[in-house]
């Protein structure tokens, strides 16, 4: 059954992480007091030690030092710099977590983009690493931006693109590669409906086009207007219009697949609009990632 108390623990703690850095202002009606979030923060922060890390080969990128790593067990292969990443705080921002490759392309042409990506690595839905894009007719991209993809030089592109072998995983991170390991969790069982819609956001930037023009109701809007009326109103209708684009059993499967991809190791998402079985510790984490990595989601749900 849902808890009232534990419901509100996401909501909390996501205001608690987003005023933390200033990302968002809170008026004087919602504002937690220090003691509270204290309180909130020791009935939820489980001690758990961390497992022991994968083996093998591994690209590791950083996006603070903004470096790629390929790395073979504990050795360093090689080092290199990543030319533009999705810029923080947009909703096209690049993704952590640790993904596995499933598939590379010499070639891939971005039906988002409308131009040729050289050098592809696939990482998680819409996101990629690749070269310099080109346009049909040949000629570079001559801009630095990026909407979400790890862009490399040519050169360091290819090197990814040999090196990477189908099942390696693909680190990205702010801190550290250890930063979505798995963990030893013995806390509490909690059942959120914030955590399906969080999630369900999640996807939605992750795997389904934005702005283009949809029908929701009967009326023109986009995906990414209809933000607002996800996290901020519960609408959960909007979950499923989301789900509906993709297939529903396949985005499920997607949000699982990103659960598993940050280290909520104890959670499963069964349907978008119904509650999520977790627990305390993946609910701490979850939220840590909203805040480091889904920031725009935390700016949508207060406008």
């Amino acid at each position: 059954m849902f808890h009232p108390v534990r419901g509100s623990i996401f909501l909390i703690i996501l205001l608690a992480l987003a005023l933390s850095v200033g990302i968002i202002y809170v008026s004087a009606p919602h504002i937690l007091y220090s003691e509270e979030i204290a309180n909130v923060e020791k009935q939820i922060i489980p001690k758990t030690e961390t497992l022991a890390p994968y083996v093998g080969k591994a690209v590791v990128i950083n996006l603070n030092t903004m470096m790629v790593e390929l790395k073979d067990g504990t050795s360093t292969v090689e080092t290199f710099p990543i030319v533009s990443k999705g810029k923080p705080g947009s909703y096209y921002e690049t993704p952590g977590g640790n993904y596995e490759n499933d598939y590379k392309e010499i070639n891939h042409f971005s039906s988002i983009g409308h131009v040729y990506m050289p050098f592809s690595v696939h990482v998680f839905g819409n996101f990629f690493i690749h070269g310099i894009p080109y346009y049909p007719d040949g000629t570079k991209v001559s801009s630095t931006y990026s909407g979400g993809c790890i862009r490399l030089t040519d050169e360091n592109a290819e090197l990814v693109y040999n090196f990477i072998e189908k099942g390696n995983p693909i680190i990205i991170t702010q801190n550290s590669g250890s930063d979505f390991e798995k963990q030893n969790d013995n806390s509490n069982t909690i059942n959120s409906m914030e955590m399906t819609r969080y999630m369900s956001a999640t996807v939605s930037l992750e795997f389904l086009t934005q702005d283009n023009e949809i029908y929701f109701n009967d009326k023109a809007t986009t995906r990414r207007k209809l933000l607002y009326n996800l996290l901020t109103l519960n609408d959960d209708a909007v979950s499923k219009s989301y789900a509906r684009s993709l297939g529903t059993d396949l985005f499920i499967k997607r949000m699982n697949e990103k659960a598993k991809s940050i280290g909520l190791n104890n959670t499963l998402f069964i349907g978008v609009d119904v509650e999520t079985e977790t627990t305390d510790a993946d609910l701490v984490r979850f939220n840590e990632y909203i805040k480091d990595y889904k920031s725009y989601l935390v700016t949508r749900s207060t406008e």
